[in-house]
């Protein structure tokens, strides 16, 4: 069995409005999988009828091989055992850290050596040895999380499901968190996080599924996601935030030619209809020096003034560039800043890489 999970035309509505709209997905096994979107789009409710904590409204479903549609109380209760949750707002229970973790293996009737070996295996999985008798209800909300994650990994769970695991943390919590993760994927489990940061399932994940007012937009791998969204959506919610409408003027060679605000760019793409949307990430838009002659290889170049600049974070830095009719945003290293002395106010000569233009729908 390659597929742990296996979705086709999962539908869900709550009253009169419709939370997932016809959702085929794979999951295989072993793979790292998010769901990708703001708050209220529907990645939470699949998570919680992968779970079999909600019923879909329509479609079939298959967990481990089994389906879920026509199987029985016992059958779906062995599906769960199989399988456990981490949700954004974790429950606590009276007690120390070692009560918390061990309470469903004393119900299971597990021998007290096997208690306590296991839960110093996930102890020390989440970075918490030592941490045994800490009262469980003293714990910061990144130490609570943690305690969550060793909960969830104290039955070997072949499906990990991960709703929304560092909403509330600071950013030092987060990075333990995430190192946590890292390391139960090595484990081999198959994980489907639940998460509307882009950069927390950029960095983690090895398929994302975007979605958007209940449908998926988009299911691919990391990279292709990044360099190759296929809608405006899609684009925007990872990072794409150079998207523009442009209206066709003609075709040169391979080449289609729009006008954009009284500025005329090269598109890498045919075009039938009369209008396009498309876009380009902001690292792919090369800002030219001033000492080396521009040549053919550049295309789509523009001369325009720096009108704002600030760190996008401790390596990049994002500039705002104003031609007069259009804006486009760049991001460029620290260093190739400094290098060419770019602030606010200078003009400079920038090019639209013409290969990195994407086709958006």
């Amino acid at each position: 069995m390659n597929n742990v999970v296996e979705l086709r035309g999962i539908g869900k509505t709550f009253g009169s409005e419709e939370v997932l709209k016809d959702i085929d997905l794979e999951v295989r096994k072993g793979e790292f999988i998010s769901f990708l979107a703001p708050s209220g789009s529907g990645k939470t409710t699949l998570l919680r009828i992968i779970n079999l904590l909600e019923e879909p409204s329509s479609g079939e479903m298959k967990i481990f091989g089994r389906d879920m549609n026509s199987i029985n109380k016992k059958g779906r209760l062995e599906v769960r055992r199989r399988m456990t949750l981490v949700s954004q707002k974790p429950v606590m229970f009276s007690g120390s850290v070692f009560d918390n973790i061990s309470y469903g293996l004393k119900i299971r009737h597990y021998s007290k050596n096997d208690i306590k070996e296991k839960v110093k295996e996930v102890l020390e999985l989440v970075g918490f040895a030592g941490y045994e008798d800490r009262n469980a209800r003293t714990l910061s909300g990144g130490e609570t999380q943690r305690l969550c994650f060793a909960r969830a990994l104290i039955f070997d769970p072949e499906l990990l499901l991960l709703d929304e695991p560092t909403t509330s943390l600071d950013p030092i919590s987060e990075a333990k968190i995430h190192n946590i993760i890292k390391e139960i994927k090595k484990l081999g489990i198959t994980i489907i996080l639940a998460t509307h940061k882009q950069e927390e399932a950029l960095g983690l994940s090895d398929r994302i599924a975007v979605f958007n007012e209940g449908n998926m937009e988009q299911v691919s791998g990391v990279e292709e996601l990044f360099h190759f969204p296929e809608t405006r959506f899609a684009a925007e919610f990872t990072g794409m935030c150079n998207i523009f409408y442009g209206k066709v003027e003609g075709k040169e060679s391979r080449e289609t030619i729009v006008e954009l605000e009284g500025e005329t760019l090269s598109l890498p793409f045919d075009v039938s209809g009369s209008e396009v949307c498309f876009g380009i990430r902001p690292e792919e838009v090369m800002i030219l020096r001033e000492d080396v002659p521009v040549n053919t290889i550049h295309r789509n170049i523009f001369n325009g003034v720096i009108i704002d600049i600030y760190p996008k974070n401790s390596a990049l830095k994002r500039l705002t560039l104003d031609t007069g009719k259009i804006r486009v945003f760049a991001d460029l290293p620290n260093h190739a800043v400094e290098k060419m002395q770019l602030r606010k106010g200078k003009k400079v000569m920038f090019s639209l890489k013409l290969s990195s233009i994407r086709r958006l729908i």
